[in-house]
């Protein structure tokens, strides 16, 4: 569960939370100068904002798959239950013959 949090939730907020913090800031600078002008929230750029953590999710599920697991021809062997304990699943390399 942590890492469907971390793979795909994290990045989808991210771009949400960068823009909370940089309007806040936004905001104290504007009435520490004295400008009328303050950024307002409801008029923020949502749609880019979600396409950018969709891009970066994706991009994020793309580097994973691409960098870890076994090799394309490993065999997997299935989780098996011996004298009451599970031995977890596991892929092993093909032998070459």
């Amino acid at each position: 569960m942590l890492r469907e949090i971390i793979q795909i939730g994290l990045p989808l907020i991210l771009p949400f939370v960068i823009y909370s913090v940089w309007l806040k800031y936004a905001r104290a600078k504007a009435i520490r100068e004295g400008h009328d002008v303050i950024p307002p929230w409801d008029q923020g750029p949502w749609l880019m904002l979600f396409f950018i953590g969709i891009l970066l999710a994706g991009s994020i599920l793309v580097f994973t798959a691409l960098t870890s697991g076994a090799a394309p021809d490993s065999v997997y062997h299935a989780p098996e239950l011996k004298d009451g304990v599970i031995t977890p699943g596991y892929f092993e390399p093909k032998d070459p013959q």
